[in-house]
């Protein structure tokens, strides 16, 4: 099973689509502004999840009768404005314990840069989990990972991958890039892992210390 999460930054309609459509079999999580546009798009939702202080009444209205008659069922969880962790925090937590084979984090980005920088933050959860999660929107795919991870050239998501230390330095090997490194420092005030390419048909990315982590963003701009 896949989790597919909708919170309430920039979200491309036509991606959300092709994501629901090319995967059965999807938990879907509507976080906050995000359930307004799984309801507007007709997208079955199994969880609500959020305050709702960023919808009007009636858009908060439409969401909730949008759920009463539905067929299925969808579970609506309302939290309270004032809390330690925002609505897509608590909504990734509780995927996390859903087990899924993926998560998968839509409207996660956009004008809000404090909200997507957090969510990148959060994807440590997933690694240390062991569950794949990343981020999705129209030109980025961004993960965090542990230990390291096998790229397929075929999977790509764009042209470029970067590579950025989740804490302040981190040794990493790359093979099968256009730019190959062995046990390479990146710290945290330089950009020498931007802007990487595929060489090869398969890019690894080795992480020396098993307790180090690594965001690996995928763009296509």
């Amino acid at each position: 099973m896949k989790c597919l999460m909708v919170a309430g930054g920039t979200v491309d309609i036509n991606q959300l689509k092709e994501v629901y459509k090319s995967n059965p079999d999807l938990y879907v999580i509507g976080v906050d502004r995000g359930g307004l546009v799984l309801c507007e798009n007709e997208i079955k939702t199994h969880k609500l999840i959020g305050d709702y202080d960023s919808l009007s009444l009636e858009e908060k209205k439409t969401v909730f009768d949008f759920v009463k008659k539905s067929a299925d069922s969808c579970v609506i969880e309302e939290l309270i404005p004032e809390k330690d962790d925002t609505d897509t925090e608590h909504a990734f937590r509780f995927a996390l314990t859903l087990k899924p084979e993926e998560i998968i984090m839509m409207g996660c980005t956009g004008t809000r840069m404090d909200h997507t920088y957090a969510c990148i933050r959060m994807l440590k959860l997933a690694a240390q989990a062991g569950i794949k999660a990343y981020i999705l929107d129209r030109t980025n795919r961004i993960r965090v990972i542990r230990e390291g991870i096998s790229l397929s050239k075929d999977d790509q998501f764009g042209k470029y991958i970067s590579l950025f230390p989740y804490g302040d330095s981190v040794c990493v090997s790359l093979k099968g890039f256009k730019y190959e490194v062995e046990d390479m420092i990146l710290t945290s005030d330089i950009s020498r892992g931007v802007s990487n390419e595929f060489a090869d048909s398969e890019g690894i990315i080795s992480i020396k210390d098993k307790n180090d982590y690594v965001i690996v963003m995928e763009t296509c701009d």
